[in-house]
């Protein structure tokens, strides 16, 4: 009989479940619609108006704090496009892999509205946004920082030698663990799994568990240096020798003995 009833549950919330979902589906905004802030412009569609202004409002929250982190530069206005399932979003941006968010450029960035309609284990999509809106803030201080070397007038040849540096000297475990930091994407559970694997910061460049781990690395180096080592640090391209006066090799001791000690 507690079989039955257990079975009668299932069924029933599996049922609200559907119900909720189909009903979310037909009553969310089906068009691209806009709403301006003062620094964000946000297109979205396949999700409620509500949902889109919980993102305006979250990202102008943090907008002043996240640039004063890491000493951004003048910033035009940011458009954000925001999409409400995977598939559309792919669709969007032309990317194959299901990543949850894309920036494209200093002034522009796409991500998924997830949730428990669209994803098996949705991420926050506030953070999603904010994660994104940090690595245009990283691209904005990086150009204007390229400026000083790649001297051309031509802008298409600027922003493909920019390309080429930045893709060459600017290290991807840096580039994700700003954002990661910023936005707040820290799991316990996550980082634990990570830290079991040993990786280098070389190896975090070809390794998605830079996403597990990512928060810790700046963690250490803001308890550690002061925050304001994060502007210093995009400033050269992640040179740790050159930011911190140490090898790459004694920074990352450093920053095993602090997961140890913390984690």
């Amino acid at each position: 009989m507690k079989n039955y009833r257990l079975l009668v549950i299932l069924l029933g919330i599996i049922v609200i479940f559907f119900f909720i979902r189909k009903v979310r589906t037909f009553t969310v905004e089906q068009e691209a619609k806009t709403i301006q802030s003062k620094h964000f412009v946000i297109s979205y569609s396949g999700i409620y108006k509500s949902e889109a202004e919980k993102v305006s409002k979250h990202l102008e929250n943090n907008y002043s704090k996240i640039r004063e982190d890491l000493k951004d530069v003048k910033h035009d206005l940011i458009k954000v496009f925001v999409y409400g399932s995977q598939y559309k979003f792919n669709s969007a941006t032309g990317l194959k892999e299901n990543v949850s968010g894309t920036s494209r450029g200093p002034n522009e960035f796409h991500f998924v509205w997830s949730n428990w309609f669209n994803s098996v284990f949705p991420d926050d999509p506030l953070k999603t946004a904010l994660h994104e809106f940090t690595h245009c803030v990283q691209l904005n201080i990086l150009i204007d920082k390229a400026k000083e070397t790649l001297i051309t007038q031509d802008r298409l040849t600027f922003e493909k030698e920019f390309d080429k540096k930045f893709a060459a000297e600017y290290p991807r475990w840096l580039w994700e663990s700003i954002s990661i930091f910023e936005a707040g994407e820290v799991n316990t559970i996550s980082v634990k799994y990570a830290k079991s694997k040993n990786l280098t910061l070389e190896d975090l460049n070809q390794s998605n568990q830079i996403y597990n781990i990512g928060y810790t690395i700046i963690e250490y180096l803001t308890q550690k240096w002061g925050k304001d080592v994060l502007p210093k640090l995009i400033a050269s391209f992640g040179n740790i020798e050159k930011t911190l006066n140490i090898t790459t090799e004694e920074f990352e001791k450093g920053w095993i003995a602090f997961l140890d000690e913390n984690y």
